[in-house]
């Protein structure tokens, strides 16, 4: 039919006519690389968090540091992003959503955090007037009466707000705030010159200054940059709170910023140092080895403690107590508060963990008048052990061989009358010292220590102003006081200094007995509020 013959060996496939296909591999999407970044990113920090509360859990300090908050959020956004990679990597929408993760503002708040000691807690507000209620607060947040920090550090004493804001996005904010650098070549003095709604102020003049009252600050440039914004926010409510008798120091990290921006950046950041905060710029260093890390981050009980310290009646009692040796079976004639001291020892082990390191190698003092009140406790209330431990404790002891006892005899001896090892470093029997409380030790400290000891009683002056007036740490556990003398202090205008006091979270009573056991609860009562 005129159609073309095709030869078999036509139709076969030989070896040098073969071509390979070139088929184009495709790449991955911009998408899918961002997806996979981010979610790795996070199941490292993620690791790194959870590494932290197992360290904190390891030395018994999980409630030292508040760590759930920040990491919850930052679960929430490592669930959003595996939703994420499991979308559409090309959609524009999901493309954006990557992109505005909060992935890299949580990583840069957690290396703020490695980067400083004392950790307390993460994304908390603080107040520079009355907290709202429960039913106002969404209400009064819009009033801008708070500041949100990110990381309280330093045992308080230091605040750090990070802000991931990238130098483009911020010049965009000073532009439509209508602050601009003045253009230098039309400035024949030469001086540095800012923009500020159409008007020309040198060095800054004009512009607001810390000490100055915010109540028309939406008529401000400053109300329409964020960070300056943020910046008055913590420098009122720094001015509202005082921790130790100091107002905290504010830091702001800003990874994103160069430490040579260009000039109307660097003069935000001059206004920003105006509120008296500090600035760390660009990416900082941190520690790679986690466990150094995670001990900084820890305060230690001695990090704020003086050579010497003077110890009140409250942690003599504490140190003595059967309770605190683990050597005390419960009883169904134990107050309630005895039984439940006898459950948190087995967990705490107040002395070896606590006591024992804070006082370490150092010397070790309490007033005759806290000696004496607390001779009187133990012979009313004290079992036999307890009043051999006091005896081996203070310096005053009138039990035979006691004044020529050396302190290796003393923690010899106490040791047989404790379940756990005594450290070597512990400088006993405690210095017994005279100490008279009266007018002339107040030319010696500031005004308020008037006030200070009209409200406190005999014993309580005894021991606070001694610690005050030599500047030794308090150790004690009556937390009642210390807060009285820390709001009577810091009442006062300027940073006044009060005395150093050490809290220990946790008291000790002695056990008593079952014959006393009705006088127990007065005298005790009395004991822990020092009202005698």
């Amino acid at each position: 039919l005129g159609m073309p013959i095709v030869e078999a060996d036509d139709l076969s496939t030989r070896e040098d006519d073969t071509r390979p296909l070139d088929i184009p591999s495709e790449e991955p999407s911009e998408g899918t690389l961002l997806a996979k970044d981010l979610v790795g990113r996070c199941q490292k920090l993620l690791s790194e968090l959870e590494a932290f509360q197992k360290y904190l859990e390891g030395c018994t300090q999980e409630h030292t540091v508040e760590i759930k908050p920040f990491r919850n959020a930052v679960l929430a956004e490592s669930r959003s992003l595996e939703k994420l990679s499991s979308l559409d990597p090309t959609a524009e929408k999901t493309l954006h959503t990557l992109r505005s993760s909060n992935l890299p503002f949580h990583i840069a708040v957690w290396d703020a955090a490695r980067s400083t000691t004392g950790l307390m807690t993460f994304s908390k507000r603080f107040y520079w007037e009355t907290p709202p209620s429960r039913i106002s607060k969404r209400a009064q947040s819009r009033k801008q009466k708070c500041a949100l920090v990110d990381v309280v550090a330093q045992d308080g004493q230091q605040w750090i707000k990070v802000s991931t804001v990238t130098e483009t996005r911020l010049l965009f904010e000073l532009a439509k705030a209508g602050w601009e650098a003045a253009d230098s070549a039309s400035d024949s003095d030469g001086d540095d010159r800012v923009l500020v709604n159409g008007l020309a102020h040198t060095n800054l003049d004009g512009l607001p200054q810390p000490d100055q009252a915010y109540s028309k600050r939406s008529d401000s440039f400053d109300d329409r940059v964020e960070i300056v914004c943020q910046a008055h926010d913590l420098q009122k409510a720094a001015l509202a709170h005082k921790v130790r008798y100091k107002h905290p120091s504010i830091t702001f990290v800003l990874p994103k910023i160069s430490s040579d921006p260009p000039a109307e950046i660097a003069r935000v950041l001059d206004t920003i140092r105006s509120t008296g905060a500090s600035i760390h710029l660009g990416q900082q260093p941190t520690c790679t080895d986690l466990l150094s890390n995670f001990r900084s981050l820890v305060s230690s009980p001695s990090t704020h403690l003086t050579a010497t310290l003077n110890i009140d009646c409250t942690i003599l009692l504490a140190v003595v107590s059967d309770l605190s040796h683990n050597a005390t079976n419960p009883e169904p004639w134990f107050h309630r508060a005895i039984s439940r001291q006898i459950e948190v020892e087995k967990h705490e082990q107040l002395l070896p963990t606590t006591l024992w390191p804070a006082m370490a190698d150092r010397s070790l003092v309490c007033t005759a008048e806290a000696a004496r009140r607390m001779r009187e406790i133990v012979d009313t209330l004290g079992t036999e052990n307890e009043r051999i431990r006091t005896d081996l404790l203070l310096s005053d002891s009138s039990t035979d061989g006691a004044q020529g006892r050396s302190s290796e005899d003393a923690r010899r001896s106490f040791q047989e009358l404790s379940t756990y090892s005594v450290p070597p470093s512990w400088q006993i029997p405690i210095q017994v010292v005279a100490f008279e409380p009266d007018l002339s030790i107040h030319t010696r400290l500031p005004q308020v220590a008037s006030k200070v000891a009209t409200a406190l009683s005999v014993i309580n002056q005894s021991v606070f102003l001694y610690g005050w007036v030599t500047e030794y740490t308090t150790m004690s556990s009556n937390r009642t006081v210390a807060k009285q003398i820390e709001e009577i202090v810091e009442a006062e205008e300027g940073e006044v200094v009060g005395p150093k006091v050490w809290l220990c979270a946790t008291a000790r009573s002695l056990v008593g007995k079952e014959k006393g056991r009705r006088d127990l609860g007065k005298l005790a009562k009395e004991a822990a509020e020092e009202k005698v």
